[in-house]
Protein backbone atom coordinates (compact mmCIF):
# COMPACT_ATOMS: atom_id res chain seq x y z
CA UNK A 1 0.00 0.00 0.00
CA UNK A 2 1.19 3.23 -1.00
CA UNK A 3 0.64 6.74 1.08
CA UNK A 4 0.17 9.98 -0.27
CA UNK A 5 1.53 12.47 1.65
CA UNK A 6 0.28 16.26 0.82
CA UNK A 7 1.10 19.86 2.53
CA UNK A 8 -0.33 22.57 1.62
CA UNK A 9 1.83 25.79 2.18
CA UNK A 10 1.75 29.48 1.96
CA UNK A 11 4.73 31.84 3.11
CA UNK A 12 5.54 29.22 5.60
CA UNK A 13 9.63 29.91 5.53
CA UNK A 14 9.30 29.64 9.54
CA UNK A 15 7.68 26.02 9.87
CA UNK A 16 8.13 24.04 5.96
CA UNK A 17 11.46 22.61 6.67
CA UNK A 18 10.29 20.59 9.83
CA UNK A 19 7.13 19.29 7.91
CA UNK A 20 9.30 17.98 5.11
CA UNK A 21 11.79 16.56 7.38
CA UNK A 22 9.02 14.63 9.26
CA UNK A 23 7.87 13.25 6.11
CA UNK A 24 11.06 12.35 4.91
CA UNK A 25 12.13 10.51 8.05
CA UNK A 26 9.36 7.80 7.61
CA UNK A 27 11.11 4.49 8.22
CA UNK A 28 7.71 3.43 5.83
CA UNK A 29 9.34 4.50 2.41
CA UNK A 30 6.34 3.32 -0.11
CA UNK A 31 5.13 6.72 0.29
CA UNK A 32 5.11 10.05 -2.23
CA UNK A 33 5.18 13.66 -1.36
CA UNK A 34 3.02 16.20 -2.65
CA UNK A 35 3.64 19.53 -1.74
CA UNK A 36 0.67 22.47 -3.11
CA UNK A 37 2.26 26.49 -2.36
CA UNK A 38 -0.52 29.18 -2.84
CA UNK A 39 2.17 31.41 -4.74
CA UNK A 40 4.22 32.19 -1.39
CA UNK A 41 6.23 35.60 -1.55
CA UNK A 42 8.93 34.70 1.03
CA UNK A 43 11.48 31.92 1.05
CA UNK A 44 9.29 28.86 0.89
CA UNK A 45 9.57 27.80 -2.25
CA UNK A 46 13.53 28.02 -1.70
CA UNK A 47 13.43 25.88 1.26
CA UNK A 48 11.09 23.36 -0.78
CA UNK A 49 13.49 22.87 -3.86
CA UNK A 50 16.27 21.88 -1.19
CA UNK A 51 14.14 18.79 -1.45
CA UNK A 52 12.79 18.55 -4.76
CA UNK A 53 14.63 15.47 -5.36
CA UNK A 54 12.66 13.69 -2.85
CA UNK A 55 9.05 14.89 -3.72
CA UNK A 56 6.99 13.43 -6.67
CA UNK A 57 5.49 17.07 -7.30
CA UNK A 58 5.37 20.65 -6.06
CA UNK A 59 2.76 22.92 -7.80
CA UNK A 60 2.91 26.95 -6.78
CA UNK A 61 -0.22 28.72 -7.85
CA UNK A 62 -3.00 30.75 -6.10
CA UNK A 63 -5.74 28.63 -5.21
CA UNK A 64 -9.34 29.67 -3.90
CA UNK A 65 -8.57 28.64 -0.10
CA UNK A 66 -6.88 26.06 2.08
CA UNK A 67 -9.73 23.44 0.99
CA UNK A 68 -8.93 24.00 -2.87
CA UNK A 69 -5.18 23.73 -2.57
CA UNK A 70 -6.17 20.01 -0.69
CA UNK A 71 -8.34 18.69 -3.30
CA UNK A 72 -5.72 20.12 -6.06
CA UNK A 73 -3.22 17.48 -3.78
CA UNK A 74 -5.47 14.89 -3.77
CA UNK A 75 -6.10 15.37 -7.58
CA UNK A 76 -2.63 14.57 -7.97
CA UNK A 77 -2.12 11.64 -5.96
CA UNK A 78 -1.87 8.29 -7.12
CA UNK A 79 -1.74 6.51 -3.55
CA UNK A 80 -3.95 4.34 -1.58
CA UNK A 81 -4.07 6.25 1.64
CA UNK A 82 -4.44 9.89 1.88
CA UNK A 83 -2.28 12.13 4.64
CA UNK A 84 -3.13 15.15 4.91
CA UNK A 85 -0.03 17.01 7.18
CA UNK A 86 0.28 21.74 6.89
CA UNK A 87 3.04 23.32 6.61
CA UNK A 88 3.29 23.96 10.25
CA UNK A 89 2.50 20.65 11.50
CA UNK A 90 4.69 17.31 12.19
CA UNK A 91 4.52 13.86 12.14
CA UNK A 92 4.90 12.31 16.39
CA UNK A 93 7.92 10.33 15.30
CA UNK A 94 9.25 7.82 12.18
CA UNK A 95 7.12 5.29 13.35
CA UNK A 96 3.68 6.67 12.28
CA UNK A 97 3.47 5.44 8.58
CA UNK A 98 4.76 1.93 10.17
CA UNK A 99 1.51 2.34 12.58
CA UNK A 100 -0.86 3.29 10.15
CA UNK A 101 -0.03 0.59 7.79
CA UNK A 102 -0.34 -2.39 10.31
CA UNK A 103 -3.58 -1.29 10.60
CA UNK A 104 -5.10 -1.20 6.99
CA UNK A 105 -3.25 -4.13 6.12
CA UNK A 106 -5.01 -6.00 9.45
CA UNK A 107 -8.32 -5.05 7.76
CA UNK A 108 -9.01 -4.69 4.53
CA UNK A 109 -12.07 -3.12 4.96
CA UNK A 110 -10.92 -0.27 6.89
CA UNK A 111 -11.48 3.08 5.28
CA UNK A 112 -9.98 5.50 7.71
CA UNK A 113 -7.84 5.21 10.65
CA UNK A 114 -7.67 8.25 13.46
CA UNK A 115 -5.11 8.77 15.80
CA UNK A 116 -4.48 11.90 18.15
CA UNK A 117 -3.24 14.96 17.89
CA UNK A 118 -1.09 17.43 20.27
CA UNK A 119 -1.38 20.80 20.25
CA UNK A 120 1.27 22.78 21.23
CA UNK A 121 1.13 26.24 22.17
CA UNK A 122 2.39 28.79 19.45
CA UNK A 123 6.13 29.19 19.81
CA UNK A 124 6.54 26.92 22.50
CA UNK A 125 6.72 22.37 22.95
CA UNK A 126 4.36 23.33 26.21
CA UNK A 127 1.12 21.01 25.51
CA UNK A 128 -2.25 22.52 25.76
CA UNK A 129 -4.51 20.48 24.30
CA UNK A 130 -4.58 16.59 23.07
CA UNK A 131 -7.29 15.91 20.76
CA UNK A 132 -7.65 12.37 21.57
CA UNK A 133 -10.21 10.94 19.24
CA UNK A 134 -10.97 8.08 22.00
CA UNK A 135 -13.64 10.15 23.19
CA UNK A 136 -15.41 10.36 19.47
CA UNK A 137 -18.93 8.65 18.73
CA UNK A 138 -20.43 9.35 15.74
CA UNK A 139 -23.43 11.69 17.74
CA UNK A 140 -20.88 14.11 18.43
CA UNK A 141 -20.66 15.03 15.52
CA UNK A 142 -24.49 16.50 16.04
CA UNK A 143 -22.84 18.69 18.41
CA UNK A 144 -20.14 20.19 15.82
CA UNK A 145 -17.44 17.85 17.35
CA UNK A 146 -15.32 15.78 14.94
CA UNK A 147 -12.37 13.53 15.07
CA UNK A 148 -8.99 15.41 15.02
CA UNK A 149 -8.61 16.25 10.84
CA UNK A 150 -4.62 15.81 10.80
CA UNK A 151 -4.34 12.60 12.33
CA UNK A 152 -6.41 10.87 9.79
CA UNK A 153 -5.88 8.37 7.45
CA UNK A 154 -8.53 8.16 4.60
CA UNK A 155 -8.01 5.61 1.56
CA UNK A 156 -8.03 7.39 -1.48
CA UNK A 157 -11.06 5.33 -2.57
CA UNK A 158 -13.55 7.31 -0.13
CA UNK A 159 -12.64 10.45 -2.09
CA UNK A 160 -13.08 9.11 -5.16
CA UNK A 161 -16.69 7.87 -4.25
CA UNK A 162 -17.60 10.40 -1.39
CA UNK A 163 -16.59 13.63 -2.91
CA UNK A 164 -13.41 15.74 -1.98
CA UNK A 165 -13.59 18.80 0.52
CA UNK A 166 -16.12 21.64 -0.14
CA UNK A 167 -14.29 25.04 -1.36
CA UNK A 168 -16.35 27.23 -0.33
CA UNK A 169 -15.95 26.45 3.59
CA UNK A 170 -13.28 28.86 5.14
CA UNK A 171 -12.59 26.62 8.00
CA UNK A 172 -15.08 24.31 8.47
CA UNK A 173 -14.63 22.17 5.59
CA UNK A 174 -12.64 18.96 6.67
CA UNK A 175 -15.66 18.75 9.44
CA UNK A 176 -18.53 19.14 6.38
CA UNK A 177 -15.95 15.95 4.91
CA UNK A 178 -16.17 14.53 8.01
CA UNK A 179 -19.87 14.83 8.61
CA UNK A 180 -20.35 13.53 4.76
CA UNK A 181 -18.69 10.48 5.28
CA UNK A 182 -18.99 9.46 8.54
CA UNK A 183 -23.12 10.13 8.69
CA UNK A 184 -24.22 10.03 5.76
CA UNK A 185 -22.30 7.68 3.62
CA UNK A 186 -21.47 5.57 6.81
CA UNK A 187 -17.76 4.98 5.96
CA UNK A 188 -15.75 2.09 8.35
CA UNK A 189 -13.35 3.38 10.27
CA UNK A 190 -10.82 3.06 13.92
CA UNK A 191 -10.14 5.11 16.52
CA UNK A 192 -6.25 4.86 17.80
CA UNK A 193 -5.03 5.94 20.84
CA UNK A 194 -1.89 6.86 19.59
CA UNK A 195 0.02 9.95 18.83
CA UNK A 196 0.04 10.91 15.26
CA UNK A 197 0.43 14.15 14.50
CA UNK A 198 1.76 17.77 16.71
CA UNK A 199 0.74 20.65 15.26
CA UNK A 200 0.48 24.50 16.46
CA UNK A 201 -2.07 26.33 18.13
CA UNK A 202 -3.26 29.23 16.53
CA UNK A 203 -5.13 27.79 13.34
CA UNK A 204 -7.96 29.20 11.32
CA UNK A 205 -11.27 27.78 13.12
CA UNK A 206 -9.30 29.10 17.00
CA UNK A 207 -7.54 32.41 15.96
CA UNK A 208 -10.50 35.07 17.35
CA UNK A 209 -14.03 35.24 18.31
CA UNK A 210 -14.64 35.82 14.58
CA UNK A 211 -13.30 32.73 13.05
CA UNK A 212 -15.59 30.78 16.08
CA UNK A 213 -18.56 32.50 14.89
CA UNK A 214 -17.78 31.42 10.77
CA UNK A 215 -16.98 27.85 11.84
CA UNK A 216 -20.18 27.66 13.41
CA UNK A 217 -22.17 29.38 10.50
CA UNK A 218 -20.29 26.68 8.84
CA UNK A 219 -21.32 23.76 10.96
CA UNK A 220 -24.88 24.09 10.74
CA UNK A 221 -24.52 24.85 6.77
CA UNK A 222 -23.18 21.93 6.48
CA UNK A 223 -25.78 19.86 7.98
CA UNK A 224 -28.53 21.77 5.81
CA UNK A 225 -26.54 20.88 2.68
CA UNK A 226 -26.51 16.91 3.69
CA UNK A 227 -29.96 16.88 4.94
CA UNK A 228 -29.11 16.04 8.59
CA UNK A 229 -31.31 17.75 11.69
CA UNK A 230 -29.32 19.76 14.21
CA UNK A 231 -29.29 23.34 15.84
CA UNK A 232 -27.75 25.95 16.68
CA UNK A 233 -27.79 25.04 20.91
CA UNK A 234 -26.09 21.34 20.27
CA UNK A 235 -23.76 22.99 18.17
CA UNK A 236 -22.31 25.28 20.80
CA UNK A 237 -21.96 22.26 23.24
CA UNK A 238 -18.42 21.35 21.53
CA UNK A 239 -17.02 24.18 23.41
CA UNK A 240 -17.59 22.21 26.68
CA UNK A 241 -15.84 18.98 25.04
CA UNK A 242 -12.88 20.85 23.57
CA UNK A 243 -12.25 22.59 27.31
CA UNK A 244 -12.09 18.73 28.96
CA UNK A 245 -9.65 17.41 26.02
CA UNK A 246 -7.46 20.89 27.70
CA UNK A 247 -7.92 20.28 30.99
CA UNK A 248 -7.17 16.52 30.75
CA UNK A 249 -4.45 16.90 28.73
Amino acid sequence: MKISVITVCLNSEQTIEKTIKSVLSQKYLNYEYIVIDGGSSDNTLKIIKKYQKFLKTVVSTRDKGIFDAINKGIELAEGDIISIIHSDDIYYNNEVFDNVLFHFKSNLNLDCLIGTTIINKYNSNKIIRKYNPKIFKNWMLYLGFSPPHPSSFIKKKIYDDCGMYKIDYKIAGDFEFFLRIILKNKISFKILDKNFVIMKSGGKSSKSFISYIISTKEILKSFRENEIYTNLFLVLLRFPLKLIQMILK
